[in-house]
């Protein structure tokens, strides 16, 4: 007796339907991509109880034939391709031809529809997998499926769906891609009666101001370049709105939404330099490419892809990105407050009196060390109202002559007790003369470099400056293999086992560009002559585990350890907060800021600009 059987229908239908319907999140995603191959620009999803319940998709789009209804409801039934070339040039969403007929054997599903050309529309409804009677509807065109009581007939599917809440969560976000992918359609999204988005279609950008806000579309970065056919677009955040996971990262490829962990992590690779430990670049990039270079036909939820050209692809991707973060401007900005009864900043309400060992800087000599002058000066103690200018030009003279000829304190303000203030004109023309575009106003707590620029105010933190300098010194010496080294005082041994030994000595010119010198030695053993100068000692046994741990791609890796490793050793040597600069020292700083982007290695921001009038809001100047 044969033990092999031919499931019906019904059977192979549920059974399909546990790869194309997993949860509430599947069917929304199948519906609205069939709206969107249906050419409509207005679509309405609406969900309850995270879509266990119900899930409504509405569009405006070419409808379905009344002859065709039911016929979308069978399996592998589809207007999208007729041959198996097609497959080879897959222009729409969909194209398996699974989507309804799995729905729709799991639940209980209504179709209500009308092309262009009908004058009533056609609605059918079909309950795990069995058939209603045809009916007609006054409708205008396109298409709305409801779909009720999902997984109704499979309670151990139903069983393992997750809270509402949880699905409902999971289609936001769906959704949210959805109008990403499809700027220029009009989406309105309803959970539980209530309107949660409702776009126009007025592109990307206004795309993304609805769903993140003005905080995101105000650190985003645009890129658009095209290169053989290939079009590349979207927006990149900056590293100020980088996020703890890859969530907020959207990958378009021909209108489809896509996982591709390759580009993700190219991406990733860029940033290094720009984003904190354990931080995720945001970014919504759509890529356009020819259909054959890309396969789609990967698993049946439509997510993976596979490219032709990989290596092709991910330059484009590394080289616009990189392109894009450095030509971006990383100052941040104290905005204008908008409203005249916002009260003063607590920060600037709760500044503390300046005492001895915070006040403004400045150098007596090029080769003295730096003092300060605080508000509590001698000169000051001295000035009684009303004062003599003459007089006071006259001490302001004889002290900054005592001092040194080469001082450029820049606007020494001096404050009365009857809140008087005074600026030395004398001096202040000198000044002008010699750092006309901008001028250096001191330290503040030993750490933020105060200058003065076209109106507006600038905090330079002066360790993340010098920090950013050291690394790009290092960094660029190692893609150059020009590394220094420092000879070991006592040669250090490694042994090795036999594959280790041998993947080294194939591999040495890639550790002699890494700034090393060694010797092969007998016994499986390698002597260490040399490290890279920016290698501490103690971390030549990590830095070798860390490279034979990683055969197949060791070039890059150990670039990537070494890159990692300048982080810390430029942190460590660059100069600290607290630790007192010359004027030499600061200008030096403020002369190498155009040469570099202004955030440190781990991502924190180097420069704060200020603006007149901000400050002028502040102290009710202006209103």
């Amino acid at each position: 007796m044969s033990k092999i059987n031919i499931l019906d229908k019904f059977i192979s239908n549920r059974i399909s339907a546990g790869e194309v319907v997993e949860r509430p999140f599947s069917v929304v995603k199948e519906l609205v991509e069939n709206s969107i191959d249906a050419k409509a620009d207005k679509i309405v999803i609406s969900i309850e109880e995270g879509g266990i319940k119900s899930i409504s998709i509405l569009d405006n789009g070419s409808g379905i034939e009344k002859d065709d209804i039911k016929l979308a409801f069978m399996p592998h039934a589809t207007s999208k391709i007729k041959s198996v070339e097609d497959l080879d040039n897959i222009f729409t969403l969909g194209f398996r031809g699974e989507a309804l007929a799995s729905i729709s054997s799991v639940a209980q599903v209504e179709i209500m529809s009308k092309t262009e050309g009908d004058e009533l529309g056609t609605t059918l409804k079909v309950e795990g997998g069995q058939f209603g009677e045809l009916g007609e509807i006054a409708m205008n065109r396109g298409t709305k499926i409801t779909v009720n009581n999902l997984f109704f007939n499979t309670p151990a599917r139903r069983k393992f769906l997750r809270k509402s809440k949880t699905e409902e969560g999971d289609i936001t976000d769906l959704v949210e891609k959805l109008i990403l992918a499809n700027p220029n359609i009009q989406f309105r999204y309803i959970i539980d009666g209530k309107i949660k988005y409702d776009t126009a279609g007025s592109g990307l950008y206004s795309n993304i101001y609805t769903i993140y806000g003005k905080d995101t579309v105000e650190n985003i970065l645009e890129i658009n370049t095209e290169r053989e056919g290939y079009r590349l677009w979207g927006y990149i955040g900056k590293p100020e709105i980088s996020k703890a996971n890859r969530t907020y990262q959207t990958l378009i490829v021909n209108g489809r939404i896509v996982k591709n962990s390759f580009i993700s992590n190219a991406i990733q690779e860029v940033y290094q330099n720009f984003l904190m430990k354990n931080k995720f670049p945001f970014f919504i990039l759509c890529l356009n490419l020819p259909y054959d270079c890309v396969d789609v036909n990967v698993h049946p939820n439509k997510m993976e892809i596979k490219f032709d050209n990989l290596g092709f692809i991910r330059t484009l991707f590394t080289n616009a990105v990189y392109s894009a973060l450095m030509n971006a401007n990383f100052t941040r900005s104290v905005e204008c407050e908008k409203s005249q009864d916002e009260e003063i900043p607590k920060e600037i309400i709760n500044l503390q009196k300046i005492n001895k060992e915070e006040g403004i800087s400045y150098n007596t000599s090029q080769n003295a060390s730096l003092q300060e002058i605080n508000l509590q000066s001698s000169i000051v103690d001295n000035l009684k109202y009303p004062f003599d200018a003459e007089k006071l030009n006259e001490d302001l003279q004889q002290k900054l002559e005592a001092n040194s000829e080469e001082s450029r304190l820049t606007d020494y303000v001096l404050n009365s007790k009857k809140n008087k203030s005074y600026i030395a004109s004398q001096y202040q023309e000198s000044i002008d003369d010699s750092l006309p575009k901008a001028k250096i106003i001191g330290v503040i707590f030993k750490t933020y470099i105060l200058v003065e620029k076209e109106d507006c105010l600038y905090m330079i933190d002066q360790h993340a400056s010098h920090e950013r300098a050291l690394y790009d010194k290092y960094s660029n010496s190692v893609e150059a293999n020009e590394v220094l080294k420092q000879n070991l005082l006592t040669n250090k041994i490694i042994t090795l086992n036999g594959l280790e030994y041998d993947f080294v000595k194939r591999n040495v010119d890639t550790l002699e560009g890494l700034g090393f010198e060694v010797e092969f030695l007998d016994n499986n053993s390698l002597k260490i002559i040399a490290v890279p100068y920016m290698l501490e000692i103690g971390k030549i046994d990590e830095f070798f585990d860390y490279f034979l741990n990683n055969l197949q791609d060791y070039s890059e890796k150990g670039k990537d350890y070494f890159k990692t490793d300048l982080m810390q050793h430029s942190c460590k040597m660059a100069v600290k907060s607290g630790q007192i600069l010359s004027l030499n020292e600061i200008e030096k700083l403020i002369d190498e800021l155009d040469k570099h982007i202004l955030l440190c290695p781990h991502g924190r921001p180097i420069v704060v600009k200020i603006d007149k009038k901000q400050i002028e809001k502040w102290f009710k100047r202006v209103l």
